[in-house]
């Protein structure tokens, strides 16, 4: 299947899920910037920060004017607080673990939790609890047939998978 299949179903899942809400042009940003994403870590095992800064650059901007159409302030602060704080834990966890998780991990959980922040908390718990455990999921299936708990893969992609599933779903 084409990115451009997969994108055009999840920007349909949105539609559903949204409505014509101001919501929903943050979530075709996040869906077809975190599609490019998903296919750059995949092939190039890597996630370039220009791509990242794109997607959490335009996911601020669809919330700043969903924020500015609902006079939901208060949310477009906690997403941007959820956000800082969030990268910073993952800095901190980088740092600690420097072999763990590369600095496009960082920054995406980052930008990723400034989209799920929106939500509230349960929303940005229940995103960074999938992504993170989809991502966990993933790493023990590539540990059990690598036969190597020190094999490394793509985190990007489960990351991404995990935060905008939870969405739908939420």
């Amino acid at each position: 299947m084409s990115a451009s299949v997969v994108v055009v179903a999840l920007w349909v899942a949105g539609w559903v899920r949204f409505g014509a809400t101001p919501e929903l042009l943050a979530w075709c940003w996040a869906c077809g910037l975190g599609t490019s994403l998903v296919v750059t870590d995949l092939r190039l095992r890597r996630l370039p920060f220009p791509l990242v800064a794109a997607f959490a650059g335009g996911v601020a901007m669809a919330l700043f004017g969903a924020a500015a159409a609902e006079a939901a302030w208060a949310r477009f602060g906690f997403a941007c607080l959820a956000a800082v704080a969030v990268f910073a834990l993952a800095f901190v966890v980088q740092w600690c673990f420097p072999g763990h998780t590369g600095g496009g991990d960082t920054a995406l959980y980052g930008a990723l939790a400034l989209y799920l922040g929106w939500f509230g908390w349960d929303g940005l718990l229940t995103g960074l609890l999938a992504a993170s455990g989809l991502t966990a999921l993933v790493g023990l299936v590539v540990a059990v047939f690598s036969r190597n708990m020190g094999s490394r893969f793509p985190a990007g992609p489960s990351l991404i998978i995990g935060a905008l599933a939870s969405i739908v779903l939420l």
